[in-house]
């Protein structure tokens, strides 16, 4: 028995030792990178919110390796303390965004239900003719009515609830793979750089430092446009006479971040805000302010989208403006708020590698003149 058990382990030892072929490696190779490309195409949807976590995680770690230093404490306990903060102020930032939105919500919809009480107890009996033809008000307005009231079907509503449990969802995501990224952040480097052959130990870790660089410049640069977006917002807030012109204008720093929608909700705001309660500068009817309000925070986003955001991500991250721009155009209208977060450092990290395999195919030295393109 012991002469079978140690010639069956030979002859494991054996297969499992037995170099492939080049054609097996290539073949293998391939499988593996259709099989990759299946995969992500099939979790697309789960791509999103994985890179938010990640750009989540790598924000908050060195806050979180300055709290273990500086406390002496275990990791996973300053990890939770970091997280909780965050989770508090991130908490109680949302809680004010909401109770601002509800209350103006609230002065609007009796606004505007005073204003219906009035269109028609002064206009609703009346009949209106145009171009021969009469038009009774009340029928009207009955009909629009009934065409709203269908709109709010059963099947919309399910759609409502559908979508907000799937964004929870997501939210919930994110919030677990973050804690968990950053609770073993090093363990994750150190497991990747593992799979790294020797040979090219070095470049791997030369990699992950000049990715982690391009990242810290994103972030570097959003820090800078948000600085003046909000400063912009403020200064035409104050001059159009906007009470709460410098709340509104650390609102726009900080939403900046989320493209498209971040701004769409500040503007909302400002736009309720305006309409109650009327300029504190200019003597213009309260809705002619809101439409001023809406053109003057408008007109900061356009010079955002255009001008600001594709030159400062350019000068920062080394790529065109017009690659910034179109990226992010481009991933609002494809793939959503969350791939437009991160589009512009992720093509910048996709050139990093892009130029390291290039160098490596024509044998050259990939990391020459490399830090003089900073």
């Amino acid at each position: 028995m012991a002469t079978i058990f140690y010639s069956r382990h030979f002859v494991l030892t054996a297969l499992m030792t037995k170099p492939w072929s080049r054609s097996t490696r290539y073949l293998v190779l391939i499988l593996v990178l259709l099989v990759s490309v299946w995969f992500l195409y099939v979790s697309r949807a789960l791509l999103g919110p994985l890179a938010i976590s990640a750009l989540l995680a790598f924000i908050l770690n060195p806050a979180v390796t300055l709290a273990q230093e500086r406390m002496k404490l275990g990791r996973a306990w300053v990890v939770l303390l970091v997280y909780l903060v965050s989770l508090v102020a991130i908490g109680l930032l949302g809680f004010v965004v909401v109770q601002i939105i509800a209350e103006q919500t609230t002065s609007l919809a009796g606004e505007i239900q005073a204003m219906l009480d009035e269109i028609r107890d002064s206009y609703l009996d009346r009949q209106l003719v145009i171009i021969g033809f009469p038009i009774h008000l009340e029928a009207l307005i009955l009909e629009t009515a009934g065409q709203t009231t269908d709109l709010v079907s059963a099947d919309v509503i399910m759609q409502a609830i559908q979508a907000t449990t799937t964004n929870f969802g997501w939210i919930l995501v994110v919030l677990v793979v973050t804690y968990y990224l950053l609770l073993d952040w090093a363990r994750l480097r150190e497991w990747v750089f593992r799979w790294t052959p020797a040979a090219y130990a070095g470049d791997g870790r030369r990699l992950y430092e000049e990715i982690k660089w391009v990242w810290w410049r994103y972030m570097r640069g959003q820090l800078r446009l948000s600085v003046i977006v909000g400063f912009l917002t403020t200064l035409g807030a104050l001059i159009i006479g906007l009470p709460g012109a410098v709340v509104f204008g650390i609102l726009s720093a900080v939403f900046n971040i989320i493209p498209s929608v971040g701004s769409t909700i500040v503007v909302v705001i400002a736009a309720a805000v305006a309409l109650f309660t009327g300029s504190t500068t200019l003597t213009i009817s309260n809705f002619l302010f809101m439409l001023l309000v809406i053109g003057v925070f408008s007109l900061v986003q356009l010079i955002e989208n255009i001008w600001l955001r594709p030159r400062i991500m350019s000068s920062n991250l080394n790529i065109h403006p017009a690659v910034v721009f179109t990226a992010i155009i481009a991933a609002l209208a494809l793939a959503g708020v969350l791939t437009a977060l991160i589009i512009v450092p992720a093509i910048a990290s996709v050139g990093i590698i892009a130029k390291y395999i290039y160098f490596k195919l024509f044998e050259l030295d990939p990391w020459e003149n490399w830090g003089n393109e900073k």
